[in-house]
C-alpha cells in the first residue's frame, strides 16, 4: 500500500492520537481505582494513585495496564496493515499503531524512564532505580514495540517508506508536547474546568476528549483517502 496523506487525514490521525492517548490514561487511572478503591490526582498526561489506597502492593498494576492497552493495539493495527485484506482495516491499522506511539514507548524505555520501567522496579522490589531496571525495560518495550513498527515498513509501498515512519513515529511526540503535555496543562493549572465529576478526570480533560471525537467523526474518511488512489476523492497533501 502507498500513503497519501491528504489534510483531512492528518486532522484525522490527530484526533485518533488525541483518543488513544486518553484511553491509555484511562486504563491506568480505572485500574486504580479497582485496585485502590478511590481515584488519585491527575492531568493530561500524569496521575497518581490515592493516598488512601486499599491495595497498594498491588498499585503496579494500574501503572501496567495503560501500556498493556497500548501495545495491544499497536499489535491490532500492525496485523491490520499486513494482514487484513480489507482496504479500511489496512488503513486504519496504519493509524492505530501509530496513534499508540509506538517509538515514545521505546523512546521513554531508552532514556530509563516509562512505565515499564516503574513495573519492573516494583516486581522485583527495587528501590534504588538500578541501571538493571532500566536495561530489563528497555529489552522489553523493544521486544515488543519494535516488530510492528519494521511489520508495517516491510508492507509499505512508498519509495520513501523509512522517512514516513519517521514522520509519524516522531512528530506527534513534538506535538503532543507542545499542545496535550503543556497548552492543555496549563489551562488545568489556571483552574479552568478544573472539576472533577466523573471517572476521576477533570472536566476539561473529559470535554477535550468528547471534542476529539466529535472531529474524529467528523474527518473519518480523511483515513480511507490512505487508500488506493482509484479510491481517493481528494488530492493528497503528500504523495510520497
Amino acid at each position: 500500500m502507498r500513503i497519501q496523506v491528504t489534510i483531512r487525514y492528518i486532522l484525522a490521525f490527530f484526533t485518533l492520537n488525541m483518543i488513544m492517548g486518553e484511553l491509555h490514561e484511562q486504563a491506568h487511572i480505572n485500574t486504580g481505582f479497582l485496585v485502590c478503591g478511590c481515584y488519585g490526582a491527575r492531568d493530561f498526561n500524569i496521575w497518581v494513585t490515592c493516598d488512601q489506597c486499599a491495595n497498594p502492593s498491588l498499585a503496579f498494576l494500574s501503572t501496567l495496564a495503560g501500556p498493556v492497552f497500548s501495545c495491544i493495539l499497536m499489535w491490532v493495527g500492525a496485523f491490520w496493515f499486513t494482514k487484513s485484506k480489507q482496504v479500511f482495516k489496512q488503513v486504519f491499522g496504519f493509524s492505530l499503531l501509530f496513534a499508540n506511539l509506538p517509538f515514545a514507548r521505546i523512546f521513554t524505555a531508552l532514556m530509563g524512564g516509562g512505565d515499564e520501567k516503574v513495573v519492573i522496579q516494583s516486581l522485583l522490589n527495587d528501590q534504588s532505580n538500578s541501571t538493571l531496571s532500566k536495561i530489563l525495560a528497555a529489552i522489553i518495550v523493544l521486544l515488543i514495540c519494535l516488530p510492528p513498527i519494521l511489520m508495517v515498513l516491510s508492507k509499505l509501498a512508498n519509495r520513501n517508506r523509512g522517512w514516513i515512519i519517521a514522520a509519524f513515529a516522531i512528530i506527534p511526540l513534538l506535538y503532543g508536547m507542545l499542545y496535550h503535555h503543556m497548552f492543555l496543562n496549563s489551562l488545568l493549572k489556571k483552574g479552568i474546568l478544573a472539576e472533577t465529576h466523573f471517572l476521576g478526570t477533570p472536566d476539561i480533560i473529559l470535554l477535550h476528549l468528547l471534542l476529539m471525537l466529535i472531529l474524529f467523526l467528523v474527518c473519518r474518511k480523511g483515513i480511507l483517502q490512505l487508500q488506493h488512489p482509484e479510491a481517493r476523492t481528494s488530492e493528497p497533501l503528500l504523495q510520497l
